[in-house]
């Protein structure tokens, strides 16, 4: 188990499972840790992206949640709808620069 100094980051990663099969919500990481569900987003963040643990989220029916990836499948998993949601954010973005008020 990795261990960080930043308590907060501490216990969301250790709230995370590894593994697809049982991914937890941010909700459900918030009752977990009494951090509240923006700080938990921005831990997850800074997780990915400072310390590169792969967390992966889940959108799926059935699954919904974040995980901690443990095979080279599981991202591909996660980054689907990831790039999905991007592709709405970019178009999303792209009309609001374009609408004259």
């Amino acid at each position: 188990m990795i261990k960080f100094t930043n308590k907060r980051l501490q216990l969301v990663y250790s709230a995370i499972p590894k593994g697809i099969e049982r991914p937890v919500t941010a909700k459900e990481i918030k009752l977990k840790t009494g951090i509240p569900t923006r700080d938990v987003y921005s831990c997850i963040n800074l997780l990915v992206t400072k310390y590169a643990v792969p967390i992966g989220g889940l959108r799926q029916e059935g699954k919904h949640g974040y995980f901690i990836a443990t095979s080279k499948d599981e991202p591909a998993e996660a980054i689907t709808p990831l790039e999905s949601r991007t592709r709405h954010m970019n178009e999303r973005l792209t009309a609001l620069k374009q609408i004259d008020i």
